[in-house]
């Protein structure tokens, strides 16, 4: 597969082979539930006396177990007491994001709701009774395809009731426990009966003709796209005669050629499929719209199931904070950890602007202790070649150059993986050792006093296409500073490298370079007639040949390290780059 096109990689849900089935189980009499992880809202979970028992200030909070028991269809089963709100949640996401079903006792209320992102969302169906406080109840939550029931029963004075809803975005999911504003509820045994046992697959779709997009990885308004999407058989059976069909669910984004055969995929084998899918863009979108979209895989002996992707239209990112977030979000990255990141007026670097994003107390105030949270960017087509560029201003705790007590850095997101990115100019601190605070010792951070300053960071061509640019911040548990300020951030090609991926067939010799003056690396755009090859060469002031590099017209970019050809770093100073066989103009280059 060539990656050299518009590429778009997106997470494909791969829910199970319904021809297999398992059970779990958890009586709670070992009264341990160190394999069980607490997620949403923190809470104090516990085991005792052959129970398992929480209590809790926040709605929703939730205990799943640790070994990520993931099913589709399934029905998890509860005996559980309490007086507020207890019950169950199923098809919860990495994000938090599922089903849940509770009974409240002092509301005469039961309901089946969503949970997204770990806050409460949409109530799908409701029913009052008169539910008795400190009876012992069976909850029962049965999800088959979109359809959910909710059985509440007690046996100690024979009463039932059952009610159902409509799931209305049916994915594979944990099973687990919940409960919200509680004071003490209880659980006193759990057995999740499933259809199979497997996790998220992230999966690449990658454009496959040039003659269709315009080669930079993001797919923009009124764009055709040629898309290969690759499907991972998780399942311990052969899928004999598989193929899939992708829908949108947004009738403003088409799609032109739907169906994608993949023959018969064995056990763990991950595959693309013999033909292409093809989809066309609306020709006017709203900046960074997201269209979500279903693909639905299909093969012998009756198998079939649904997994879900979402497809940015739109190419790059630009916020200057003036007239809100722009879908940004922020959220605390573990339970039991703060977010201070919010919207501020305190301090802004937009010519005549009032805004920008703050971790930090609203108003002059600090951050907080044991802190660990990110602002996030929307699902965004990042380019190929693009850049990331922001203004900052920091106040933070430091020991001494370089080490800090508390930082922020930034990283780049795929499918709900992130990797840290790293800033032109390097970060300018690393977190002492034993500083107890969310990053491992010696992580690279922005951290110390710093005004507003630019910074930018090349990202890799291999990361180009849908994904997400994130800003966390952690700290320790003493101690605090003013905190972290962003403004004016952008994502995007700079002009130099986009004039020259533009040109269409090439049949002259182009040389140009980003980022320069630069401090550590620099990186070239050139364009090479059609099989033509060349050697890129750098210079000293006075002529002398530090360094060279083969280049060919498959390629348009190189990243020199700013080494010389025995691998050390040249000091500052102007050097001299050009393109050999080539009439070309000498590019200077500036070191700092």
């Amino acid at each position: 597969m060539f990656i050299f096109y518009s590429a778009l990689f997106l997470v494909l849900l791969c829910v199970p082979n319904s021809m297999n089935a398992s059970t779990f189980s958890d009586n709670f009499n070992d009264n341990d539930i160190t394999d069980w992880e607490d997620r949403c809202f923190a809470a104090n979970w516990y085991a005792s006396g052959g129970m398992v028992h929480g209590s809790t200030n926040n709605s929703p909070s939730i205990l799943v177990p640790l070994e990520g028991y993931n099913c589709f269809n399934s029905t998890v089963t509860v005996e559980a007491s309490g007086a507020h709100a207890f019950g169950v949640v199923s098809r919860l996401s990495d994000e938090d994001s599922g089903i849940i079903a509770y009974v409240s006792p002092d509301n005469n209320l039961a309901r089946i709701r969503l949970v997204q992102n770990g806050q409460l969302g949409e109530s799908l169906s409701s029913l009052s009774a008169s539910f008795p406080a400190g009876e012992d109840y069976t909850l029962s939550l049965n999800c088959v395809d979109d359809q959910l029931t909710f059985s509440i029963s007690i046996p100690s004075i024979d009463q039932s009731w059952e009610f159902s809803a409509t799931d209305p975005n049916p994915i594979s999911g944990l099973s687990g426990l919940l409960m919200g504003d509680e004071s003490n509820a209880s659980w006193d045994w759990i057995e999740i009966d499933g259809t199979g046992s497997v996790n998220p697959e992230i999966t690449w779709m990658i454009t496959d003709d040039q003659s269709l997009g315009n080669g930079n990885f993001a797919l923009e308004p009124g764009e055709t796209i040629d898309l290969d999407i690759q499907i991972t058989n998780n399942s311990d059976e052969s899928l004999y005669n598989a193929f899939a069909v992708l829908q949108s669910l947004n009738s403003e984004l088409t799609v032109i050629q739907d169906y994608a055969p993949y023959g018969t995929l064995a056990p763990g084998e991950a595959s693309y499929a013999s033909e292409d899918l093809m989809v066309l863009a609306p020709l006017v979108t709203p900046s960074d719209e997201v269209y979500p979209m279903r693909l639905t895989l299909m093969a012998d002996g009756g198998y079939q199931e649904q997994l879900l992707l979402s497809l940015p239209v739109g190419n790059g990112f630009n916020t200057d904070v003036e007239s809100g977030g722009d879908d940004c979000s922020w959220e605390a990255l573990e339970g039991g950890w703060a977010n201070d990141w919010h919207i501020s007026s305190e301090r802004n670097n937009t010519t005549a602007g009032q805004y920008s994003f703050k971790c930090g107390e609203n108003g002059p105030g600090d951050y907080s202790d044991h802190h660990f949270g990110s602002l996030t960017t929307p699902l965004i087509n990042v380019p190929l070649h693009s850049e990331v560029g922001f203004w900052m201003w920091i106040d933070t705790e430091i020991l001494d150059l370089p080490a800090a007590l508390d930082g922020g850095l930034v990283q780049y997101g795929r499918c709900g993986q992130w990797i840290d990115l790293l800033p032109v100019t390097g970060y300018t601190h690393e977190i002492a050792t034993g500083t107890g605070g969310p990053f491992p010792d010696g992580s690279p951070v922005f951290s110390g006093t710093v005004p507003w300053t630019q910074y930018n960071i090349i990202v890799p061509d291999e990361l180009a296409g849908p994904g997400q640019i994130r800003f966390v911040f952690g700290s320790d548990d003493t101690g605090s500073r003013e905190g972290w300020y962003l403004d004016d951030i952008c994502i995007e090609v700079p002009s130099s490298i986009e004039e020259t991926q533009n040109q269409g067939l090439v049949t002259t010799a182009s040389l140009s370079v980003s980022l320069n003056p630069f401090v550590s690396s620099v990186t070239f755009a050139y364009q090479l007639p059609v099989f033509g090859n060349s050697t890129l060469e750098i210079y000293d002031i006075s002529g002398r040949l530090i360094s060279s590099h083969e280049v060919s017209s498959e390629t348009n970019t190189y990243s020199w390290n700013g080494r010389n050809t025995s691998g050390e770093q040249i000091p500052s100073g102007v050097y001299l780059a050009k393109l050999c066989g080539y009439d070309l103009t000498t590019i200077k280059l500036i070191k700092l």
